[in-house]
């Protein structure tokens, strides 16, 4: 990974399409890889689960979210990593040297996601660059509860 990077991190798993405060960020990581010259990572990190029957799987999802990016001119690779998404993240934009992440964030769900939430919070403190968050708009956040796959487990999305 030769050059400035910019991390973009997206919570895909979930939602049968793209949540609208991860095409946000998307729009975010476009504009600083153009202004700066830079590549941009976009990263996503799957839970282990089964996928349900005719549900588009998250690397397809995460696929087509680049591909929009390339259409632009951004020189953009994919990763789908597994694991717990705070670790997995932190860990990849030390590696890359990146010299920003972009990450949405989600609307709170429960007491213990007041503030930024337990992954945003994390990636904060233990990222080296500055992060950059997206908070979703009330409608971003009702239309992503729309987009979100019915009776699928529950995980800790990032964006």
């Amino acid at each position: 990974m030769a050059g400035p990077r910019i991390v973009l991190a997206v919570a895909l798993q979930r939602y049968l399409d793209f949540p609208p405060v991860a095409l946000r960020a998307r729009e975010v990581a476009a504009a600083l890889a153009k202004a700066q010259g830079a590549a941009v990572d976009v990263i996503t990190v799957e839970a282990p689960s089964a996928q349900l029957p005719g549900v588009e799987s998250t690397e397809e999802k995460l696929d087509r979210f680049v591909r929009s990016l390339r259409e632009e001119g951004v020189e953009a690779e994919a990763h789908l990593l597994a694991g717990r998404p705070a670790e997995r993240l932190a860990s990849f934009v030390v590696r890359s040297g990146a010299e920003y992440l972009v990450i949405g964030s989600h609307s709170k769900r429960n007491l213990l996601d007041v503030g930024l939430g337990s992954n945003a919070s994390t990636l904060v403190r233990d990222c080296p660059c500055p992060v950059i968050m997206i908070w979703p708009t009330r409608q971003e956040s009702a239309r992503a509860r729309e987009l979100m796959i019915p009776g699928y487990p529950f995980i800790l999305p990032y964006g």
